[in-house]
């Protein structure tokens, strides 16, 4: 559409380049510009950044409906024997409060200061954390309130925790779990971890920027794989949104509609992963970024209307992504 077209024109004129997704009923389309160089595209890959949290609360929402595990089980209980889990007031961690940020565990597992010095010079600040680092920095935490309690305060480090804690209850890697749950039975073939992209897909991987010439170095988070690690495609996000808004076309009817289930009120509602805006019609979102890309994702139900933005500089396209969604829902003003 023609207004979605000149969004990219504009927008892309302080990135180093940039892809809009949308999708209204049944019909999609995707526009990509690049202030330098080739045009990016559908098939062109992006680090997602934390959009992967709603693959993550996917998983966990699927495990629920087949019975592999319950909302309500600390997960502590699917973490290797001896790890050490923080509590307070006698409460214990569970893997709702993980994927709904009430676990009261801080948003980072690095020393911020650390983590800020690292990002501004273009690099990766989680590169030496490892998954035992990560479990390490679990048992060093100390929470913030009893968990399920206090709201939403976003954490990297709970949902790390929480992609690992799957992964080891179902013996294999986080990154084979997502494949295998997610990826396949929704048909999301470009949506991967860095160390699972064959080199034709590596190939299509735009090189991410801190600033419009300034490139950014690649965010791999191996050690908190669940909070932000997937890399995908316009293509592949649209399909993944398709079947949030109509999850009964999918194999994972019943854990899509799971994830979308309100769960906690208040400043910023949520459900599984999926943030959620209050309004004349129901928006859910998420948004990512990485050293050298920004991401946003955002579905209306009742519109059947659903946007995806990627971009690979460090500059947000949460405000883009919003006006988008509602130029698809609402037409132009």
């Amino acid at each position: 559409m023609r207004e979605v077209e000149e969004l990219v024109e504009r927008a892309v004129r302080r990135r180093a380049g940039l892809v809009i997704g949308v999708r209204r009923g049944d019909d999609t389309s995707v526009v990509g510009r690049a202030h330098h160089g080739p045009h990016p595209d559908g098939r062109t890959l992006f680090e997602i950044g934390s959009i992967t949290k709603t693959f993550t609360s996917l998983l966990l929402a699927d495990g629920v409906v087949r019975g592999v595990w319950s909302l309500d089980d600390p997960v502590q209980a699917l973490l290797p024997p001896g790890t050490v889990v923080p509590t307070c007031d006698g409460a214990e961690i569970t893997l709702a409060h993980l994927a709904t940020h009430t676990s009261g565990l801080p948003n980072a597992p690095v020393p911020l200061l650390r983590g800020s010095v690292e990002m501004l010079r273009g690099r990766d600040p989680y590169a030496r954390l490892t998954p035992d680092g990560l479990l390490a920095a679990l048992a060093g935490a100390t929470l913030a309130r009893t968990p399920g309690t206090g709201g939403v305060h976003y954490s990297n480090l709970g949902v790390g925790v929480l992609g690992q804690a799957l992964a080891h209850a179902a013996g294999t890697s986080y990154a084979a779990l997502v494949e295998q749950r997610v990826c396949r039975p929704l048909g999301l073939v470009d949506t991967a971890t860095h160390d699972r992209l064959t080199d034709e897909q590596r190939a299509r991987l735009a090189p991410g920027h801190r600033g419009r010439r300034r490139p950014a170095d690649p965010w791999p988070l191996d050690g908190l794989p669940g909070a932000g690690a997937l890399r995908s495609t316009a293509d592949d996000v649209l399909r993944y949104l398709a079947a949030q808004l109509e999850p009964d076309t999918t194999p994972l009817a019943d854990a899509v509609r799971l994830t979308q289930q309100p769960r906690v009120e208040g400043r910023q509602p949520i459900g599984l992963g999926w943030l959620r805006n209050d309004g004349p019609d129901e928006l859910w979102w998420h948004n990512g970024g990485t050293g050298g890309f920004r991401s946003f994702a955002g579905f209306v139900p009742a519109r059947r209307t659903a946007v995806v933005v990627l971009s690979n500089h460090a500059r947000s396209v949460d405000l883009l992504g919003l006006r988008t969604l509602r130029l698809v829902t609402e037409g132009p003003r």
